[in-house]
């Protein structure tokens, strides 16, 4: 009798032992077929172990080459490491290939993520050891898990004339945010980048604490100008009462439209059958000034349909009066310069400083056309705005920066006379850079001279050209003379140099507004060699902080519920990683890509899809 058993071999076995014959007939196999050959491509059933054993070496490297793209996608798309051990992803990866491996969190988290981390490091600081002057925005932010950290970021303008920003660090701060801590924390990360004495400014916002902070690490602070902004509208409303109490009518009208169901299905079908567009109310938000705008220019759009359906709910309390329409119209018409100039800036992947001067100048003259037309608003935007903005042409780091701009040059400035002050100002700066970098080349000048000094001329032609150019001091009786008379010579000439590059520059036309003025001076910088040394020193200033406040969003996304509990350290990693929009090794993809090719070729599949893929991947 055959035994009962949950594999086959003692099956097999009897056969073997009391059914020889019919054993050897049915041509059983001897042994089971290994799980690899179920799933190896049925074009690869005929090669020789020597070519399946190369087929099976090259797929191990194009699982190598395709691990650092899986840690690029939870750095780019800030998935949580648990995404590895999601039964979709893993599905939908077994697809693909199901030879793949998916390496684990912790492999990811701490081999895959910290070496693409390094590399990136390395990148950076070859960068920033580039370039001679280092601008650096930074901010504080509290995360879901009720932690404070201070991200800092930086901008450099490479030899290309690049416009480049990278997140230094993101750190957290315990204990008290005061001026000291902050200004161990900036120090401190300055120090571990080797750019403390390239720092050119720094940005903040108008907070005590982080201006008193940079000031105590002896850099020069601009203060954020879509933060000051920001300050201006909302101590406009403040000193008017009135305004904020229509604000609040305007957020109940709002807030009846979100939170009944009615309501929002009844403005719907009077929009349709009045012809309105088809749009929902927008609620203002407290840290958003522009919020309010928004708010007021829809309810405004919607007048009419927001009015009846009020009416038809018998909600007639809610609608605003005649009078306080008119308010809200001509706020708006204040307001509207604002918006834009806040869109402006935030909205631009890189704001330079010399952008302020020129907004500050449109939107003086705006609100002076509204104040006219019977604004208290705009006249209350207008005392604001002088009240924050009022030195700031005489501010040489904000002049000099628009002056340089070839965009807005002398042309920017309300008051034409604060112009030749900091022209006069350049010129000295110049001419220091031309005496700092005349020593170098007078030493090589005068070490070449002297190894292949000339025999005494005897011929006319000689003598000719030895009169050309100035004597050197040969001793005797002229030497403190011909000395005296180099010294002046060289004087006069880089005094003379420096005059003509500023009134070349002067006489240069303006480039259109839409242009890239670093694009001019890449194009120009042989013809402004001392001027061209200054521009990345005062134009690579950016006007905001928002590169620091863009990293919070990000944030935000990486510190959520399913990573509430992610160590510090990992956010700072992983924010960094993911503001580095550089592939960190192309030419490990292109060998994935031609493996994952030859791949398909041998499995005599026209399976494009992978490939596609996987380029998509490499140059999204």
């Amino acid at each position: 009798n055959l035994a009962y058993h949950s594999t086959t071999s003692n099956m097999r076995a009897h056969l073997e032992n009391m059914h020889p014959n019919e054993h050897a007939m049915s041509g059983t196999q001897t042994k089971q077929p290994s799980l690899d050959s179920y799933f190896l491509p049925p074009a690869t059933s005929s090669l020789s172990a020597a070519q399946r054993n190369l087929y099976t070496s090259q797929n191990r490297k194009a699982q190598k080459g395709q691990e650092p793209h899986l840690a690029e996608m939870v750095v780019k798309d800030l998935q949580p490491l648990s995404v590895v051990e999601d039964d979709g992803f893993r599905n939908f990866v077994r697809t693909l290939d199901p030879r793949y491996k998916i390496p684990n969190r912790k492999t990811l988290m701490e081999v895959k993520l910290p070496a693409l981390y390094e590399d990136c490091c390395s990148q950076v600081r070859k960068a920033l050891s580039g370039v001679d002057t280092v601008v650096l925005t930074t901010d504080m932010w509290t995360s879901r898990a009720t932690e404070a950290y201070l991200t800092v970021s930086c901008q450099i303008i490479d030899e290309n004339w690049q416009m480049l920003a990278y997140v230094l660090e993101t750190c957290p701060v315990r204990g008290q945010h005061t001026a000291d801590n902050i200004c161990l924390q900036l120090t401190r990360i300055a120090e571990e980048w080797g750019i403390t004495d390239k720092i050119q400014a720094v940005i903040t916002d108008n907070g005590a604490n982080m201006v008193a902070a940079v000031l105590k690490a002896g850099w020069a602070h601009y203060p954020c100008f879509a933060h000051t902004l920001n300050l201006v509208v909302k101590d406009s409303f403040k000193a008017h009462p009135d305004l904020l109490e229509i604000q609040q009518k305007s957020s109940a009208i709002v807030a009846f439209f979100h939170h009944s169901t009615k309501a929002a299905d009844k403005l719907k079908e009077i929009q349709v059958q009045q012809k309105f567009p088809e749009k929902t109310l927008i609620q203002a938000v407290e840290t958003r000034w522009n919020s309010v705008f928004h708010m007021w220019e829809r309810l405004s759009e919607q007048k009419e349909v927001v009015t009846t359906v009020l009416c038809l709910l018998g909600k007639s309390s809610l609608c605003l009066s005649e009078e306080e329409w008119a308010v809200i119209s001509l706020s708006i018409n204040a307001l509207r310069p604002f918006e834009e100039a806040t869109r402006e800036i935030s909205t631009e992947k890189h704001v330079l400083v010399s952008k302020v001067i020129p907004l500050v100048s449109l939107l003086l003259r705006t609100t002076a056309t509204s104040e006219r037309q019977g604004s208290k608003l705009a006249a209350e935007l207008s005392v604001q705005c002088l009240r924050r903005f009022r030195a700031i042409e005489t501010c040489y780091g904000l002049a000099v920066s628009t002056y340089l701009d070839t965009r807005f040059k002398n042309l920017a400035f309300r008051d034409s006379t604060n112009v030749e002050p900091v022209k006069a100002r350049l010129v000295t700066e110049m001419q220091s850079v031309s005496q700092t970098s005349a020593p170098s080349s007078s030493a090589s000048s005068s070490s070449s001279s002297t190894s292949s000094a000339p025999a005494p001329a005897t011929t006319s032609s000689s003598s000719a050209g030895a009169a050309a150019s100035p004597p050197a001091a040969k001793g005797g009786i002229w030497t403190e003379f011909d000395t005296q008379v180099l010294a002046s010579q060289q004087h006069q000439t880089t005094g003379t140099d420096v005059l003509i590059e500023i009134r070349r520059y002067s006489e240069e036309r303006p480039t259109p507004r839409d242009q890239d003025p670093l694009l001019w001076w890449k194009n120009n910088a042989s013809t402004f060699p001392s001027l061209s040394k200054l521009v990345k020193k005062h134009l690579g200033v950016v006007a905001t902080s928002v590169p620091a406040e863009r990293i919070f969003s990000k944030a935000g996304q990486l510190v959520r519920h399913r990573r509430c509990a992610i160590k510090a350290k990992n956010v700072n990693m992983i924010l960094f990683l993911n503001k580095k929009k550089k592939k960190v090794s192309k030419v490990l993809g292109i060998v994935t890509l031609y493996l994952l090719f030859f791949q398909n070729a041998l499995n005599g599949k026209k399976n494009y899809f992978i490939f596609v893929l996987y380029f998509h991947i490499l140059y999204s």
